[in-house]
């Protein structure tokens, strides 16, 4: 699978950041690199094979009391470049807008000084670069959990669906509206400057966005998924799906999504003829 499209996005977002370092010398242009796309890379190879971990070990202790049950699924591959980029928009909407909220509590800002907006600007882009590598190590933990296979069965309701999916969006839309709404106050009222300052820094935060979960899916994800899939976490949720002693019969496998939709397809399709 290639990541063309991915590279050609955030490649073309960085241009312009390039042209910079270009003019400003070799330690500028490097700094940049480092900072937009090393520094989340580096802090998710160490955060999120961890995480990751501590949440088979948290869910193989509460899978009983749950009422759910935990397995890994088939791989059938890694999600298409459509959902790879959604998931990017989310962490940028993420990052962005957490960005906005916090920025004006912890920098002065003077909407009719140019020299105070450069301030609050890169003030702006070095929250974000926090915000990206530490806290949107739990998005990144999540598209982990989503590839590897990990899949939860509600038996009550007879679904499988992926386990905390709906945190992902959840943390994208967190505040959103509100954070933009500080922030155009905090530049003085005028929402004209707001979004185009917002529309600005939005751009310089893209390649970040864009590159580094695109390098984490070529370079780092499959050793995480691996090391997740052949854990003693993995082999006890195995067992939730014991096979069939008997020859004669089928044995027992862990439902997976696709079958699911099936089966309450042909629910659908049977219950009108009986």
């Amino acid at each position: 699978m290639t990541y063309r499209t991915e590279y050609t996005l955030g490649f073309l977002a960085l241009l312009p950041l390039l042209a910079t370092g270009v003019a400003k010398g070799t330690g500028w242009l490097v700094t940049i690199i480092v900072v937009y796309v090393g520094i989340p890379l580096l802090i998710w190879s160490l955060l999120v094979d961890r995480l990751a971990f501590l949440a088979l070990r948290i869910i193989c202790r509460l899978r009983e009391s749950s009422g759910h049950q935990y397995y890994f699924e088939r791989q059938v591959g890694k999600p298409g470049v459509s959902r790879r980029i959604l998931r990017d928009i989310r962490v940028l909407v993420f990052v962005f807008f957490l960005s906005a909220l916090i920025v004006p509590q912890v920098t002065q800002v003077n909407p009719q000084n140019p020299q105070n907006l450069v301030i609050v600007s890169n003030a702006f882009i070095y929250v974000a670069i926090f915000l990206l590598a530490i806290p949107s190590s739990i998005h990144v933990l999540l598209w982990v959990l989503e590839d590897s296979g990990l899949r939860c069965h509600n038996t009550s309701r007879l679904t499988v669906t992926v386990p905390a999916a709906w945190t992902s969006r959840w943390l994208s839309s967190l505040g959103g509206i509100g954070a933009f709404v500080s922030f155009a106050v905090a530049m003085g009222g005028n929402l004209d400057r707001a979004i185009s300052l917002g529309f600005t820094l939005m751009i310089s935060l893209l390649p970040s966005c864009v590159l580094a979960p695109t390098l984490f899916y070529r370079r780092l994800e499959p050793g995480i998924i691996a090391k997740i899939r052949s854990s003693k976490a993995a082999m006890t949720m195995a067992r939730l799906f014991p096979q069939v002693s008997n020859p004669s019969l089928p044995p027992l496998s862990a439902p997976t999504l696709r079958s699911v939709r099936v089966n309450e397809e042909t629910k659908q399709t049977t219950e009108p003829h009986s």
